[in-house]
């Protein structure tokens, strides 16, 4: 089991459906084509990207975001990335 470590502290169980939702939120926002075989196939990615990242069962959610918008760079979903950037800053407020 995945351990996520929050900004607050907090460790809560990581569900690969809260990447999922941030990646369709993303695509939502900038109005771009995208289907749930993207969604679930970039959100695998993810996690594999943010493995190296792990202490022990852990990671840090920060880590986490840097691995989607990594992610969503290399796949050619830039203006994509773009809008999860600007999410997550919402979210850090």
């Amino acid at each position: 089991m995945i351990l996520v470590v929050k900004r607050d502290g907090e460790i809560v169980e990581f569900h690969l459906e809260k990447i999922s939702e941030a990646i369709r939120k993303a695509f939502k926002a900038t109005g771009k084509f995208y289907t749930e075989d993207i969604v679930e196939l970039l959100s695998i990615r993810v996690t594999s990207d943010f493995q190296g990242k792990m202490q022990g069962d852990r990671i840090a959610v920060e880590d986490i975001q840097d691995s989607v918008e990594k992610v969503l760079e290399e796949s050619g979903y830039t203006d994509v990335a773009k809008a999860y950037i600007l999410y997550r800053k919402q979210r850090e407020k």
